[in-house]
C-alpha cells in the first residue's frame, strides 16, 4: 500500500513538471532570451513598416522623456514611415548591451541606419509585464 502511494506520489510530481513545462526547473527562456525576442519583434516591426506590430512592443504605460504616450509613438512612426524616413532601414541591436534588474531592463544603444541617415536611441527601458517584457520609455540620442 505505502509503495503504491509513493509511486502516486511520484507519477503526480512528474505530471505536474510536464503540464507546468520546463520553466519550474529553470530550464525555459531566460529574461534576457525574452527581452532579446521583444527586441527582435521590435526591430523586424520596424524594418517591415509594420506600425501595428510594432506597437505590440510597446506597454500601455509608455512614457519618454519628452512626455509621449504609446500613442504619440504609433503616429511618430507612421509618420516618418509616410515621409520615407525609413526607407531601407538597418537596425543595428547587436551592439546593444541588455542589462536586467528584476522586473526592468535596459537595451543600449540601439542605432537605427536608413536612406535618411543614422539616428540612434540611447536607450530603450523594458518592463516584465504579465510575463512579457515591454516597452516602457526611451530616449533618443541628442
Amino acid at each position: 500500500m505505502r509503495k503504491s502511494v509513493v509511486m502516486n506520489l511520484g507519477i503526480v510530481a512528474l505530471a505536474v513538471v510536464v503540464l507546468c513545462g520546463c520553466q519550474i526547473l529553470g530550464l525555459g527562456p531566460s529574461d534576457k532570451d525574452l527581452v532579446n525576442a521583444t527586441m527582435a519583434k521590435w526591430k523586424a516591426a520596424l524594418i517591415a513598416h509594420d506600425v501595428d506590430k510594432l506597437m505590440e512592443t510597446y506597454s500601455e504605460k509608455y512614457l519618454n522623456t519628452e512626455g509621449g504616450d504609446k500613442n504619440s509613438v504609433r503616429e511618430y512612426v507612421a509618420g516618418v514611415i509616410e515621409q520615407g524616413y525609413l526607407d531601407n532601414l538597418n537596425v543595428n541591436l547587436e551592439d546593444a548591451q541588455i542589462t536586467i534588474e528584476g522586473d526592468k531592463a535596459t537595451v543600449a544603444p540601439v542605432e537605427l541606419i536608413s536612406d535618411a541617415g543614422t539616428f540612434v536611441i540611447e536607450y530603450n527601458k523594458l518592463q516584465k509585464e504579465n510575463g512579457a517584457w515591454l516597452i516602457v520609455s526611451s530616449k533618443a540620442q541628442e
